[in-house]
């Protein structure tokens, strides 16, 4: 910076040098012109023109001046003759100025000289009270002649010269100086701002443990202080963000130093099991949700040898979902007696590692007894008894990986199983004939006979159960006007709209002749209510074609929670009862969650 700033100033004074020469030198050439022409025209008018040599001896002994022609035009050669061979045009520059009438000039520089030639024309102009053209035969502002004069400007050069090189060296000094001190005077700072640079490196990677120090005072300390209480603040905020999403999830991931990337990791994971629980609710079938953990295991996961299972508890038999790697990695005697597979049996893990060979029935004994093979098998409860089982077959130089990879799978077997239990439900009321006729939803039956058991798996998981009564508003109106089977399009309908408004998950029962009841699973205390309302709105918004007119009809609905209400779930369905007798008496076609004031013994 130092010597731009020495070069530029060098530049400047060089320019200032050059732009002053020239300029004193015209004015100089210019003075001198002006004195030769009046007293060439003073010798013209006194009639001693032959004395001009003289007087232009005395001009060439002036310093600076190298040469001085006085240059005769095309009118005083008419009227005069040519003169002397001196004062004839010798080059463009003194033709030019005799044909345009204008000054040219031109510097001429070497190194060991530099000469600046001037060309100044006269015109026949009258000036000073004598008019040129009583002597001239020549048209007014025609060209008479001119001065050709050439100045060695060499002394101002070197003059300036010197001048510049001296103030140069004494300007680069100063900035020497300058510099010296300004680094003195900067040098904490430039250390503190490269410790600056380093912390931010650092904490671009995810590592806030580095701390800044500084011998400043003022308010440069200030700024080391704050920085070192947020590095500190945020690794120590991080890691117990990092603490607390692992212990949420249950497992942890291989921690790299990079805090940032290791908690974004772990949120990341749970955000796919997150996503992964809500895809898996819409699905249709169990077979659905069993091929989305296989894609799982294979294509996220990339195992390579595992096998899948489902439990038949009625007739205690297991059967292969899918297997990967093998025919089979169990014997089958498995497949005929449950009990035969050790994890199904004990309900917990089975790690070989625990015990070589610990299962007997892993097909491939001499793999197991010499190492070759390891295998980890993970029951699923599903409805609160063991429902599948993943087994996950490896080498042993892949142990460290599979460790890594086996929270994970718990992970997404953990999110799977309500849904699995819930599927499971489904077929098994399905099987027993427990589905509406008319509406297609669960019956009475349904309700009785699994009640207690979702019940339980509720209380078990620790979340809540929605109920929802759901009325048809003057629905005997469309029996006695439009007939039984116009009645029956109306519940059909209802009944649709119902089950397109709940999760895959959820419930719906046919619970009497217009009233339906739906148990949202697993929800989030308080959101029945938003449920219910979007369950009122679709009925509300849907057209019903009955054949000879169309309808739109409303529902009421009534709205209580289990556990929340009360641990007792048929006095939680009699809570929604009220709620909903109590939205009938409000105006129908409205949604009404449960409070206590709504049960006394004088009202029920």
């Amino acid at each position: 910076m130092l010597g731009l700033i020495f070069l530029l100033v060098i530049s400047v004074l060089a320019l200032s040098y050059r732009t002053f020469a020239l300029r004193e030198s015209k004015s100089k050439a210019l003075s001198i012109a002006e004195l030769v022409r009046d007293t060439l025209t003073s010798y013209m008018v006194m009639g001693i023109m032959d004395r001009r040599n003289e007087f232009l001896d005395r001009i060439r002994e002036i310093p600076t001046v190298e040469s001085i022609r006085v240059i005769r035009g095309e009118s005083v050669i008419r009227q005069f003759g040519p003169g002397s061979l001196l004062e004839t045009p010798q080059d463009d520059l003194e033709k030019k100025v005799l044909a345009e009438g204008k000054v040219v000039e031109f510097l001429e520089e070497s190194i060991g000289k530099t000469t600046y030639k001037v060309v100044i024309p006269y015109k026949a102009v009258p000036t000073k009270g004598i008019n040129c053209l009583n002597c001239h035969q020549a048209k007014e502002g025609e060209v008479l002649g001119a001065i050709s004069l050439t100045m060695d400007i060499t002394p101002v050069r070197n003059i300036s010269l010197i001048l510049l090189l001296a103030l140069g060296f004494i300007f680069f000094l100063g900035m020497i100086s300058a510099g010296i001190i300004l680094k003195k005077f900067f040098q904490p700072y430039v250390k503190l701002m490269e410790q600056v640079k380093y912390a931010a490196q650092r904490a671009k990677e995810g590592d806030f443990t580095y701390r800044i120090t500084t011998e400043l005072k003022d308010e440069a300390k200030d700024l080391v202080d704050n920085m070192n209480k947020t590095f500190e603040h945020l690794d120590r905020m991080l890691r117990e963000i990092e603490e607390k999403v692992r212990a949420m999830i249950g497992y942890s991931v291989l921690k790299t130093g990079d805090i940032l990337s290791d908690t974004s990791k772990i949120v990341n994971e749970l955000l796919k099991i997150y996503k992964f629980k809500r895809v898996v609710e819409k699905d249709k079938t169990k077979q659905d949700v069993y091929k989305r953990l296989i894609d799982i295991f294979k294509e996220y996961m990339s195992l390579d040898k595992f096998s899948f299972y489902e439990v038949d508890p009625k007739e205690n038999r297991i059967k292969p979902v899918w297997v990967e790697g093998m025919d089979s990695w169990c014997n089958e005697v498995i497949y005929d007696n449950a009990d035969e597979c050790r994890a199904k049996r004990t309900g917990t893990s089975v790690d070989s590692r625990e015990f070589i060979c610990l299962c007997p029935n892993f097909i491939d004994n001499e793999a197991c007894t010499s190492g070759r093979l390891r295998y980890y098998c993970i029951p699923v409860y599903v409805g609160g008894k063991v429902g599948n089982i993943f087994q996950i077959v490896y080498e042993p130089e892949m142990e460290e990986f599979i460790e890594l990879l086996i929270p994970y799978i718990k992970g997404y077997l953990g999110e799977s199983a309500p849904v699995l239990e819930a599927k499971t439900y489904m077929d098994l009321l399905k099987e027993q004939s427990i589905i509406d006729p008319l509406t297609g939803l669960y019956n009475r039956r349904f309700l009785e006979e699994t009640i207690d058991t979702i019940t339980a798996q509720i209380k078990r998981r620790g979340t809540t159960l929605g109920i929802l009564v759901i009325d048809v508003d003057y629905f005997k109106q469309v029996n006695d006007v439009y007939g039984h089977e116009a009645g029956d399009k109306v519940l059909v309908e209802v009944a649709k709209t119902i089950r397109s408004s709940i999760r895959e998950s959820d419930i719906a029962v046919r619970y009497g002749g217009e009233e339906f009841l739906v148990l949202l699973v697993d929800v989030q205390p308080g959101y029945s209510v938003h449920v219910a309302e979007k369950i009122r709105k679709a009925v509300e918004g849907k057209v019903i074609d009955i054949g000879t007119v169309q309808l739109k009809k409303t529902v009421s609905i009534g709205v209580s929670e289990f556990p929340v209400d009360s641990d007792k779930i048929w006095q939680c369905i009699k809570f929604a009862d009220v709620a909903l007798y109590r939205a009938k008496e409000e105006g129908r076609n409205r949604v009404v969650m449960f409070t206590e004031d709504m049960w006394t013994k004088a009202e029920y």
